[in-house]
């Protein structure tokens, strides 16, 4: 029963972990729906709905903008499975988790150095015109290395325990996780510094200061920050796109098709 809930359990990680990669965005790589998929197929929906409400909290408490960030959906998985199949409270899937993380953050690393030779292989396919192969590439071995990397520590973690996560965590020594931690910030401050290169610029650099200077002295939450975004917005599209006597000056409609061959004709 134990290898069956196992491979169970890693079936659903393949879903989640191929969501984004090839099945559009779903949102099976988010750890209430990955949580609420292994409470239905291990027969405790309950719990997997109460763990994973509980993962989704703190997965958007260690939310990053960029390419990097904190992936802790893995450890979710492992967690609400662990849980159910040992009747273990919900506190101990967080207990699961963290080390789960830090070993998905090792392997997805490692991952991402061995993709970055896939992409050489395809620009050399793509040279000698082997396109069959470049395409192999992109679509096989990409996919298959990320189902890879993630249905053995899933299994492994499952089917022997959290104590199998823990032993490997352990063993990492600490200057490699400091040195992955370390990258990962780096790649996440540069992903958001690209981010405001495309949404900052002379007339809207100034409601970036306000927004930031609000957040960290008000001591007001996100919450009633967003509102008060929402409410400025408003009243600056009404002051900048109507007049006193409510005649809209924004954009006008524009014209249909019919509208624009009856202009070329006239």
């Amino acid at each position: 029963m134990q290898l069956v809930q196992s491979l169970i359990v890693t079936l659903i990680s393949v879903v989640m972990i191929l969501d984004s990669r090839m099945f559009g965005r779903l949102n099976f790589e988010r750890p209430l729906i990955t949580c609420f998929l292994c409470g239905i197929l291990l027969g405790n929906v309950q719990v997997g709905l109460a763990v994973g409400a509980q993962m989704e909290l703190v997965t958007l408490g260690m939310m990053s903008i960029g390419a990097s960030g904190i992936d802790m959906n893995m450890g979710s998985l492992v967690g609400c499975a662990i849980c159910i199949m040992t009747g273990a409270d919900i506190e101990t899937a967080l207990t699961v988790a963290v080390p789960m993380t830090l070993l998905a953050t090792l392997l997805g690393t490692i991952s991402s150095v061995i993709r970055i030779q896939f992409a050489h292989m395809c620009d050399n396919y793509v040279d000698q015109g082997n396109f069959k192969m470049a395409k192999r590439v992109d679509i096989v071995y990409g996919p298959a290395l990320y189902v890879l990397f993630t249905i053995i520590p899933v299994f492994l973690s499952v089917y022997y325990g959290a104590s199998v996560v823990q032993a490997i965590a352990d063993i990492v020594p600490t200057w490699v996780t400091s040195g992955v931690s370390l990258g990962a910030n780096i790649i996440a401050f540069y992903g958001f510094a690209m981010l405001l290169s495309t949404m900052v610029n002379i007339k809207t650099v100034i409601y970036f200061f306000a927004g930031f200077l609000l957040a960290a002295y008000s001591g007001l939450g996100l919450t009633a920050i967003a509102l008060i975004g929402i409410v400025l917005a408003i009243i600056l599209y009404d002051v900048k796109y109507n007049n006193s006597n409510g005649k809209s000056n924004g954009p006008s409609k524009p014209q249909s098709i019919n509208d624009q061959l009856e202009d070329l004709d006239n």
